[in-house]
Formats: structure tokens, C-alpha cells, sequence
């Protein structure tokens, strides 16, 4: 697995330079177009994941995906969902850190993307900002995915759901998409190594919109962690 994970990294290095040198004229038109180089770079780490690393994934729930703009609350266990989260959801975008524009190629191509990016340092002037652009996205007819725990949790771990996620929540007015993973058990959290198995990816019925706080983070927290269990 060592070995693997080695040639995964290395082709994925090589696969990132490639694309982001074949894909510079995306970066002088229209952010509507940005897209399509994302998801051919995407479905390359798929390959490589499948190719080398023996970790295929499966989809299940597509029916559950509405057509209009929906606020999506998905499992964190690993980078695999950021990936997929984007790649099967049409229309997506993600809230993210500032600081992923500085990355090499990969910033550059992710501001072009439009998505939401906060200075956390910024405390409630970020939140604000978070509010405004998340009905301005959803009106456009984009859906916000967003990781309601904040960071990646290992399978088994015990979650701790923040109540930030709220705030969009009631400000968009919108349901929730909720979303279990077992990607954990695949692609580790704090390792490089990869282990070769299927990725499951369970999109769930949207929960309602105008829920109250409590209720709402209850069944977020009930709906996602029955299903991430059952999967793990």
C-alpha cells in the first residue's frame, strides 16, 4: 500500500501540472466555462485512485439530488468528498479558506471557480460576508456544500456538529441535502496511505427548510451519523 500511495501522489503531481498548464486559457474567459477542466482533472483522480491504489467509489442516492440550488450537508472524513461533492453536483460550490488561493495551479484555478472564500480572522465581518454571498449563490441557482462537524473525522470517532451552518440555513431559507461517507476507511485522515476498498458516497432526502436550531442540528446529526455508520 506504501508503494502505491507513493506512485498515487506522484502521478497525481504530474496529472495537476499537466492539466494546469493545457487548461491556462480557462483562466482568461468566463468562470462558466471553468468547470469542465475541474472535472476531467477530478475523473483523472478517480482513475488513479482506481488504477493504482485499488479505491473505486460508489454513488448512492442520486435520485435524492433536487433541481433547484439546495444547502448541502455532507460527512467530513477525508479529501475524496470535496472531489466527488463537486464533480456530481452540477451546479456546487464550496465555502472555503482565503488562503487555498496561494496554493500553486490549483489556487489560481479555484478562485477562477467563484466560489464563497472567508478570512477567518475577520470573525463576524466574515460571517456576514459568508450570509450575503451564500443568497446571492443560491439565487443564481447554485447549491452551497458545507461540512457542518468543520474538519474531517475519523469513522467510529464521536461527531461534533458546529452551529454555524445554521446561519445560511435561515438566511438562504433553503432545505438540506444530507450526505454520509465511509471515505475514511480508504483515503485516512493524517496518512498519505491509501487502502484499497470501495468509497461510499449516500446522498440522503433533503431535510426541510424553517426547522428550528435544535430541531435542525438533532436531525443533522442523527440523519448523517445512522447512514455513515450503516456504510462503515
Amino acid at each position: 500500500m506504501v508503494i502505491r500511495s507513493i506512485l498515487f501522489y506522484a502521478f497525481l503531481s504530474v496529472w495537476t501540472i499537466f492539466m494546469g498548464i493545457v487548461s491556462l486559457p480557462y483562466l482568461f474567459i468566463s468562470h462558466a466555462y471553468i468547470r469542465k477542466p475541474i472535472n476531467l482533472w477530478i475523473f483523472g483522480i478517480f482513475k488513479l485512485l482506481e488504477i493504482i491504489c485499488n479505491v473505486t467509489h460508489e454513488i448512492r442516492g442520486k435520485e435524492n439530488i433536487p433541481e433547484y440550488s439546495i444547502l448541502v450537508a455532507s460527512k467530513h472524513q477525508s479529501a475524496f468528498e470535496t472531489f466527488a461533492l463537486f464533480f456530481y453536483l452540477k451546479k456546487s460550490i464550496f465555502i472555503h479558506k482565503k488562503q487555498l488561493f496561494f496554493i500553486p495551479i490549483f489556487g489560481q484555478y479555484l478562485k477562477k471557480t467563484n466560489m464563497i472564500s472567508i478570512n477567518r480572522t475577520e470573525g463576524v465581518v466574515a460571517m456576514r460576508k459568508i450570509l450575503k454571498e451564500a443568497k446571492s449563490k443560491t439565487s443564481e441557482g447554485y447549491s452551497i456544500i458545507i461540512f457542518p462537524e468543520g474538519t474531517r473525522k475519523k469513522p467510529g470517532q464521536n461527531p461534533d456538529y458546529k452551529t454555524g451552518f445554521i446561519g445560511i440555513y435561515n438566511e438562504i431559507e433553503t432545505e438540506i441535502l444530507p450526505i454520509a461517507v465511509n471515505s475514511g476507511l480508504y483515503w485516512p485522515k493524517h496518512t498519505f496511505i491509501k487502502k484499497p476498498g470501495k468509497i461510499i458516497i449516500k446522498i440522503l432526502k433533503p431535510i426541510p427548510a424553517k426547522l428550528k436550531k435544535e430541531d435542525l442540528l438533532k436531525k443533522i446529526e442523527v440523519v448523517i451519523e445512522e447512514e455513515t455508520n450503516k456504510i462503515i
